[in-house]
């Protein structure tokens, strides 16, 4: 009698587990993480900032959003770069200049593995030869990535 009820529970468990594995939606997206970060004004480089992360799914979704161009020199607007690593160097994926406040959303479905976020200033040269090569501009931005 025990031996049976165990039996019936077992596979009464087992069948549960299957139909939560069938029903359980499997290409729902993922939260990866949150990055932000502020370019640091130059006038001898045009700095870049890095946002490392790795993703299991197929695909990466980058929800990017300049929240104040604190300072600003000539033509405002940065670049995000969605790089993909495939062990040996970085691969461009999706690129795209942003010139205002509004949210902007990179897609790219070239796997897991290692991405990151390359942020860079829209370089305004100055025209000398000598220092300062470029007018200092800085940017404060935040963004969400997501797995789908």
């Amino acid at each position: 009698m025990v031996k049976k009820m165990s039996i019936k529970l077992s596979s009464l468990l087992i069948a549960f587990l299957v139909i939560f594995a069938v029903v359980s939606p499997v290409s729902a997206n993922m939260f990866i993480t949150n990055f932000s970060g502020t370019t640091t004004p130059s006038t001898t480089s045009v700095p870049s900032n890095y946002h490392h992360f790795y993703s299991m799914k197929e695909g990466v979704s980058v929800k990017f959003k300049v929240d104040e161009f604190i300072q600003t020199a000539g033509k405002q607007g940065v670049t995000v770069k969605l790089q993909r690593s495939n062990g040996l160097w970085w691969s461009t994926k999706v690129s795209k200049t942003v010139t205002s406040t509004s949210q902007i959303t990179m897609n790219s479905s070239a796997g897991s593995g290692d991405w990151r976020i390359v942020v860079t200033e829209v370089a305004v040269p100055t025209g000398y030869d000598k220092p300062p090569l470029y007018r200092a501009k800085s940017t404060r931005y935040s963004g969400t990535v997501e797995g789908y």
